[in-house]
């Protein structure tokens, strides 16, 4: 069961995202490539392949705690795209300033990130083992696009484990669990007795516990939002694309960044030479591929590193164009604003207001709210900035 705070978060995380259901409505017409309804009811509904790979993920439940403690929440089978000898990868640290190749072993790594408590009180790396079904699907889709020369070949299972791989790669890296510490630090700071907060130095592993809990609860929600939209596939035969340690990449607008039903675009690098790009712009095929534009190179490039969270990787042949003398002060930060207006377009009367939850672009938590009184400061949530 979740805790009220857990619960909440994963709320204001769908509607952060775009995923209220009530909130879907018709806006025209086109033709379905698929045959099919392109939509997996939050995982209610699965067949084929996509049933198959929920079975293998489920039976990792029973097996074994794996032994390994270093988890890597980026795959080393993705970054081995980028790399020039299939075991080191250019890497920009934008805090350090420094770059120099490493082993995809040794970056993107920490030690207990997927460690967890279970059910019976033990803390356990099963999640490190269904990390691995799911690794074994990315290295599968990122294969298949990063080759796909005739998009008629895509099969129904293809596209639901294009979504499933893009939801769960975004939400499981490090940037997401500090934004998460950022939303949780506020709302604690406003209602300490309601809320109890995620971050318990008592229980070193309950951050971990939770992030990794709603990952999996909320994937095939975030995987129906990315099926839903058309596939267009970037490519650059002079392999200039870059990626970073947040490789699932959604454009900042104004500084902003809109949420998952909105936006124009959501990339992911999946090579030096091709970008998936998800465009809410229906094209009624398959997918489109097309030579990658100088706008939309550039779009990638900014997404990379406005996106990142402190690694930006490129091939062995863009190393020396990487923005290695840049300061990089800002990055994406949790943004809250007052409205008027829920997110379900309801008149909140005054004095009362909604708080917005965006994620801002900023060199610390973006908090510009009323002075009506309503709401309380967490200087905490500087500690995740």
């Amino acid at each position: 069961m979740f805790e009220r705070s857990a619960l909440e978060g994963l709320k204001q995380f769908e509607r952060r995202e775009g995923l209220d259901p009530a909130g879907w409505q018709i806006t025209g017409r086109y033709r379905n490539p698929w045959g099919r309804v392109p939509m997996t009811a939050g995982g209610k509904s699965l067949g084929g392949g996509s049933r198959e790979y929920m079975d293998r993920l489920l039976a990792t439940q029973r097996q074994p705690d794996p032994m390994s403690r270093r988890h890597h929440y980026v795959p080393r089978t993705y970054l081995k795209r980028w790399s020039f000898d299939n075991r080191r990868v250019w890497s920009l640290d934008t805090v350090a300033g420094r770059l120099r190749p490493l082993s995809v072993n040794d970056v993107c790594v920490e030690e207990n990130f997927y460690r967890v408590i279970g059910p019976d009180g033990e803390a356990h790396n099963r999640v490190e083992a269904m990390f691995g079904i799911v690794d074994t699907e990315l290295h599968r889709i990122q294969a298949l696009f990063d080759s796909l020369d005739d998009p008629e070949e895509l099969e129904f299972d293809d596209l639901i484990g294009l979504g499933v791989t893009v939801a769960v790669q975004r939400i499981r890296t490090a940037q997401q669990r500090r934004l998460r510490l950022q939303q949780d630090a506020w709302m604690v700071a406003q209602d300490p007795e309601r809320f109890r907060s995620i971050s318990d130095p008592l229980n070193p592993l309950r951050v971990a516990s939770i992030h990794t809990e709603l990952l999996f609860t909320s994937m095939w929600e975030a995987a129906d939002v990315m099926t839903t939209r058309s596939i267009e596939v970037w490519d650059d035969p002079r392999g200039r694309f870059w990626t970073c340690d947040a490789q699932v990449l959604v454009p900042f607008q104004k500084n902003t960044r809109p949420n998952l039903a909105s936006a124009r675009h959501i990339l992911w690098p999946i090579s030096p030479r091709r970008v998936v790009a998800l465009t809410n712009v229906p094209s009624g095929e398959k997918a489109v591929i097309h030579p990658a534009t100088a706008k939309e190179r550039g779009l990638v490039r900014e997404a990379v590193e406005q996106g990142r969270e402190r690694w930006i990787f490129a091939s062995a042949d863009q190393s020396g164009h990487l923005p290695r003398r840049k300061r990089f002060r800002r990055r994406t930060q949790i943004r809250l604003r007052c409205s008027h207006w829920t997110p379900q377009g309801r008149l909140v009367d005054p004095p009362g207001c909604c708080v917005e939850q965006a994620e801002g672009f900023s060199a610390g938590p973006d908090v510009a709210l009323c002075n009506q009184g309503l709401h309380v400061d967490a200087p905490s949530m500087w500690d995740y900035g």
